[in-house]
């Protein structure tokens, strides 16, 4: 007779960062990060304006990764270069809030989702088996006038 038991399934955990002067003119910025727990995949990304940045007229963006140095983009990859948030224009609005999905403007979610099914040959997931340092930074095209301060904020999907 099979054994079966019942157990908690795999558990939501979210952390966030709070980017305080987080933009450089025509340039990236400093870089941030956090821990990304053991046994998990980061399921969202959300970026929400905490203090309006202001630039000459151009781009702003993020790009997240877990490589030591930039460019960070093996989990959010900005694909036109500095325009996933901002692109031709000089402010962000104050509590704007940024889900950053391949869905988000010029943005390409590069990294950890779960396997699909559909390939001959299935690969796995990019799951993490051991707490891993997530990096990120933010980018602008030109000359920064009122810094910006951003909360990133990260959804993990933790099994057990």
């Amino acid at each position: 007779m099979p054994f079966n038991k019942t157990l908690p399934g795999p558990q939501i955990v979210s952390r966030k960062v709070i980017a305080h002067d987080a933009l450089v003119s025509a340039a990236a910025g400093p870089q941030f990060g956090l821990t990304q727990p053991a046994n998990s995949i980061i399921e969202k990304i959300y970026v929400r304006v905490l203090k309006a940045p202001v630039i000459a007229e151009g781009d702003i963006g993020i790009e997240v990764g877990t490589e030591t140095s930039a460019p960070f983009d093996d989990i959010i990859v900005n694909a036109n270069g500095d325009d996933n948030l901002l692109d031709a224009g000089t402010t962000i609005a104050l509590n704007a809030l940024y889900e950053l999905t391949g869905g988000t403007a010029d943005t390409t979610w590069a990294g950890q989702g779960l396997a699909t099914g559909d390939t001959t040959s299935e690969s796995a997931s990019k799951m993490v088996t051991v707490d891993t340092a997530v990096n990120f930074q933010f980018t602008t095209s030109t000359a920064l006038t009122t810094n910006g301060d951003f909360e990133v904020s990260f959804v993990f999907r933790v099994f057990e």
